[in-house]
């Protein structure tokens, strides 16, 4: 059931990366604002270009949110065998649905809390103008704008803007949470399972192990930490200007990235990608041992 869940990331990905290509974001820090705005072709069609780049931010938080199902899935294969013997395939499916709603969560966070208003785009316009040679009034564009500065010189905080700042600490944290508590779960019971385990089965799941890891490190310095500096660092006044889309260049290289990481660390899809041909040894025996079944409940509930 491991390659349906590959399969399904990488059908994922496929539409990330399109998203990705039809936003082209850039994004720019100009404390207390962060704005994303697009690129592409569709940057000057206004309504369409915003739904777009709302996806584009939703899909962020798919993305995390299915790399901790992922973790989860493996906790139950090694921790919680008998729970998918109940049925697989119905345990998937309930594991995506968490993801979906946080998807859909996110697009709502980001349609209100990023919401393109005329006072951001006027607080940008020269900033736009002068860097990237932009109209902010006529690029389709989301921003994040902590407060402002009313005529008494106080700040006005924007709860709105506020919200989509604590939605990403929560989902980050609780994503990130999730990959941790798992991971160590996972480690704690092969290192205590690794007398009962066939040799074979305990090989796989230390290179699916290795593999989650590194899809964990990996995301973690290219999108966790990117994304959270950017809605972060405007609300402590620190001016980053178009250093920030250093977040939009990792975010758009993850998606190729990620895939290579499970072709090159499990022997079974490095092999087949090499085109090595799995050598068949054949065992002659004068009398028949029953061993069919030795090792196939542990080595069935772990795979």
């Amino acid at each position: 059931m491991y390659r349906f869940v590959m399969l399904g990331f990488a059908f994922f990905f496929l539409f990330y990366s399109w998203i990705e290509i039809l936003t082209q974001p850039i994004i720019h820090i100009k404390s207390p604002v962060c704005i994303v705005f697009m690129d592409s072709s569709l940057k000057y069609f206004k309504s369409a270009g915003f739904i777009i780049t709302c996806l584009y931010c939703a899909c962020f938080a798919l993305v995390i949110s299915l790399l901790s199902a992922q973790f989860f899935y493996r906790f139950l294969a090694v921790c919680k065998p008998h729970i998918l013997s109940h049925g697989e395939e119905r345990i998937l499916f309930y594991l995506c649905v968490p993801c979906f709603l946080c998807f859909v969560a996110w697009f709502e966070f980001v349609y209100w809390g990023m919401a393109n208003t005329v006072e951001k785009q006027l607080y940008m316009k020269s900033e736009l103008a002068e860097i990237y040679n932009e109209d902010s009034e006529s690029v389709a564009l989301i921003a994040v704008m902590y407060w402002s500065v009313g005529p008494d010189g106080q700040k006005k905080w924007k709860i709105n803007d506020i919200g989509l700042l604590l939605a990403c600490v929560i989902t980050i944290g609780g994503c990130f949470m999730t990959i941790v508590y798992c991971a160590s779960r996972i480690y704690k019971k092969m290192k205590d399972s690794s007398g009962h385990m066939s040799e074979r089965t305990m090989e796989l799941n230390r290179q699916l192990f290795i593999t989650l890891t590194i899809q964990t490190i990996l995301p973690l310095f290219m999108m966790y930490i990117p994304v959270g500096l950017a809605t972060s660092l405007p609300i402590f006044e620190i001016h980053t200007g178009r250093i920030a889309n250093f977040t939009a260049a990792s975010l758009a290289v993850y998606p190729f990235l990620e895939p290579i990481v499970p072709m090159l660390c499990i022997k079974e899809f490095k092999n087949f990608i090499l085109c090595r041909q799995k050598q068949k040894v054949a065992s002659r025996t004068t009398f028949s041992i029953p061993v069919s079944g030795i090792h196939s409940s542990s080595t069935n509930a772990i795979l």
